[in-house]
């Protein structure tokens, strides 16, 4: 089937209208333009025509009407299918020459060229590093294997107190109450990623579900070595930050205004180049800062991400207060999350809108 619709993306783009119009005045014109008693040859092979007609009744059979990356644009299934009947009705009739069941083949392609444009496409996949939909397990959905780790994490406000929190992720309801389909944690849980260099660029957007059901100092969502790198955070009031390190002297820490994460599931989004950072909640721009010279700095000491907490438990430092990797006591986030996109370029607004649309439904 991949080959097929390699095949019709070659042909040159024209309207299903097309096809209609080809194929119910095909016989007419057909017919006046031959010549006064000349016999028309129906001795036509129609063996293309036909497996063409299979094919795309195979694909119209299993394609899904939605607003979901994989979907096709409402009312698609409908010209596809008007245009196989037409198709249809020449291969099964007996009255047609080799150039009309020609000419039906060719508009059957150009139909199904339409129909293919139709399909819902991922917001810009070439730059998606990582998904982490939480859909039963913290798999990336992207195939470029940045899988979680389910793992405990440090609690305590100061290494005299530090403890392991001892309670790992769990699998809990979405936003649309669906069961098993996100992640909550609490007690300093998180989700432990291997550092990769793709997931420290200098440019980047990530983009999420929250729902945080009690406040920490800090409420870590996602970070690679806190300050130190970048983190994106509640503060003690709900309001969203965004810190990145552009160099080791250089730390911005800014916020998304007055914007306050309650107990509701939220979308949050934040986008991070040389110049600008940018808040975004629930699709909607709340937030740009453009007094932010300098690319996010890469790591010299790579520290595996972590979702739902500063830092996993094995990269502090618990005995010396000098050391960048100091336990300063512990952020950890409350609540659930779900549906966290990492890229490596920033989004255009209308690219977070549209992740929105598409992730407020089921």
């Amino acid at each position: 089937m991949d080959s097929l619709l390699k095949f019709i993306n070659m042909r040159s783009n024209k309207y299903i209208l097309v096809f209609i119009l080809a194929a119910v005045f095909a016989t007419v014109l057909f017919s006046a333009c031959s010549k006064k008693g000349e016999t028309p040859d129906y001795n036509a092979n129609k063996s293309a025509l036909s497996h063409l007609i299979d094919s795309l009744t195979q694909v119209y059979n299993a394609a899904v009407e939605g607003n979901k990356p994989g979907n096709y644009a409402t009312g698609a299934k409908a010209q596809l299918d008007t245009a196989i009947i037409l198709a249809t009705t020449v291969n099964t009739g007996n009255t047609f020459t080799q150039e009309q069941v020609n000419n039906t083949y060719n508009n059957l392609l150009l139909a199904a060229r339409q129909f293919n444009t139709k399909l819902i496409g991922e917001v810009s996949s070439e730059y998606l590093v990582a998904h982490w939909k939480f859909d039963g397990d913290a798999t990336d959905a992207t195939g470029n294997g940045h899988n979680g780790v389910l793992k405990t994490g440090w609690v305590g406000s100061s290494v005299a107190t530090i403890a392991d929190g001892g309670t790992l992720p769990q699998l809990g309801p979405d936003r649309f109450g669906r069961p098993n389909m996100a992640y909550t944690f609490n007690n300093g849980s998180l989700i432990q990623v291997p550092y990769s260099p793709s997931l420290n660029p200098g440019s980047l957007t990530i983009s999420m579900w929250v729902k945080m059901t009690a406040n920490t100092n800090g409420s870590y969502m996602i970070s690679m070595r806190r300050w130190l790198g970048y983190k994106f955070n509640l503060n003690g009031t709900g309001v969203p930050f965004f810190t990145v390190s552009v160099s080791p002297t250089t730390i911005y820490d800014r916020d998304a205004g007055a914007v306050n994460v309650s107990s509701i599931w939220t979308h949050l989004a934040v986008s991070y180049t040389a110049g600008t950072e940018k808040f975004y909640v629930n699709g909607d721009l709340v937030k740009t800062w453009t007094d932010v010279p300098g690319g996010a700095l890469t790591l010299t000491s790579p520290v595996d991400l972590s979702i739902g907490n500063e830092m996993p438990k094995e990269f502090y430092n618990l005995t010396n207060s000098l050391d960048a990797n100091y336990f300063y006591g512990a952020s950890y986030f409350i609540g659930s999350m779900d549906d966290i996109r990492f890229y490596n370029t920033v989004l255009s607004d209308s690219d977070i809108s549209t992740i929105y649309s598409i992730e407020q439904t089921p």
